[in-house]
């Protein structure tokens, strides 16, 4: 900026700098700094310094660079301060192994007295990732529970009395048997009262038949 300046009453208009010869030679410059903008030390780089309306400043602007970046997990800060070119920080990245789903669980089974079986589950298992290293946080990633119950109901069969007869009689498989099953047995089941060369549920006959036969002469009755 220029200023008006009176030198041994002559004025002289709009100088912007004034050179005072020195004794010892050379020249002191003034320069109008009244327009300047600069207030303070830190509008300025470190190792500068500067004249504004009259007051000289020293620069406070540290000089930065990437080495002083500084990362935490995923967040990279960097100080105030200049930086003279782009800076830049690495971040180490992570993974969290995905938590396990299935569980292996035994089943209680239980068969009532109605045939009716049960089975049933219940189990629990608490899960905590592996997490590398880098921004992913660790912890523990809930508890998984497997519970419930199926049933399933059996043909039944109360007690019951089989007597035997002339053709087979069976107890369908798969069947649940609520009570006794008596197989009928008969005391005549003897040798002695079966037919000779017959054999009923393994008993084999010894009984022999008897021959009548009648002279037609003599009329003689004979028995052998």
């Amino acid at each position: 900026m220029a200023q008006n300046v009176v030198i041994n009453g002559v004025t002289y208009q709009s100088v912007p700098e004034v050179d005072i010869p020195l004794s010892g030679g050379g020249t002191a410059e003034f320069y109008d700094t009244s327009d300047a903008t600069l207030s303070n030390g830190g509008q300025m780089l470190s190792g500068y310094t500067a004249y504004a309306g009259g007051t000289k400043y020293t620069g406070t602007i540290a000089t930065k660079t990437s080495s002083n970046l500084t990362a935490s997990g995923a967040t990279v800060t960097a100080p105030a301060g200049y930086y003279a070119s782009a800076a830049s920080k690495s971040i180490a990245s992570g993974s969290a192994k995905t938590p396990a789903t299935t569980i292996t669980a035994t089943p209680t089974i239980t068969v009532g007295d109605d045939g009716l079986i049960t089975a049933s589950v219940s189990a629990s298992q608490s899960v905590t990732p592996t997490v590398s290293a880098g921004y992913v946080s660790s912890g523990t990633a809930g508890t998984i529970t497997v519970s419930g119950s199926d049933t399933e109901q059996l043909t039944t069969q109360a007690a019951q009395t089989i007597t035997p007869g002339t053709s087979n009689q069976t107890i369908a498989a798969g069947t649940y048997l609520t009570g006794a099953q008596t197989i009928a047995g008969d005391s005549n089941l003897q040798s002695a009262y079966i037919k000779s060369g017959v054999s009923i549920f393994g008993v084999a006959g010894s009984l022999t038949s008897v021959a009548v036969s009648q002279d037609s002469t003599t009329k003689v009755l004979s028995i052998s």
